[in-house]
């Protein structure tokens, strides 16, 4: 079934070639504008700060009483606790397929791929070495947490001229606020609905999920 499009908005197809195919640009946008992905629900599958949880519960279930100790110095420092005692599997994390095909093909026509997300940067660098199509990463710090307005800061300080974000929840619309180009993955359509509101070129990803190769 043919997920419903939104006034302004392209919903593309997994294997769709036309962006770009080199008289094209990815939203009509000119590919000296990034393209930054948010990690979690995006261009993957879950949530790096879940994973990291559950993978030390299975060995260590005392580790609630110490997430309890470590939230009290906010949610970047909980990150970053966790994130050093993780047992993920990157083999079993599952890459949105459609995000991933964009990525590619907007790296290969000559567009900066980036990767911008709330997770630790401890593990996002984890799984950004795994794929080589990312040329920088932005993550939380284990002081800042990089969600939502302070993502949006950072982004539009580091790229003056414009970028094109892809997200997939409520949290990433402070950031599409500030983007020159909108790309929702597998979003919920009220998410899709105020995004469109904000009147910037807009693409919809359904979102398919491959497992990341070991």
């Amino acid at each position: 079934m043919t997920e419903p499009r939104l006034p302004g908005e392209t919903v593309a197809e997994p294997h769709d070639t036309s962006h770009p195919d080199g008289s094209r640009t990815l939203l009509g946008l000119p590919t000296s504008l990034p393209l930054v992905l948010d990690l979690d629900g995006t261009l993957i599958r879950g949530d790096l700060l879940y994973l990291s949880f559950f993978s030390i519960l299975r060995r260590n279930p005392l580790i609630v009483l110490s997430c309890a100790a470590w939230l009290t110095r906010g949610r970047a420092a909980l990150k970053r606790q966790l994130a050093l005692r993780q047992r993920i599997d990157w083999s079993r994390i599952e890459l949105q397929q459609d995000v991933v095909a964009l990525a590619e093909r907007e790296k290969a026509a000559g567009r900066r791929v980036v990767l911008a997300t709330a997770a630790d940067a401890l593990l996002a660098d984890q799984l950004a070495s795994r794929l080589p199509w990312i040329d920088q990463v932005l993550a939380s710090d284990g002081e800042h947490n990089l969600k939502g307005p302070n993502k949006a800061d950072l982004l539009c300080k580091t790229f003056l001229e414009g970028f094109i974000y892809a997200g997939d929840s409520a949290s990433d619309l402070a950031v599409w606020a500030h983007a020159s180009g909108v790309i929702t993955v597998n979003a919920r359509e009220s998410v899709r609905a105020d995004a469109a509101r904000l009147g910037r070129p807009m693409l919809h990803l359904p979102g398919r999920a491959a497992a990341a190769k070991s």
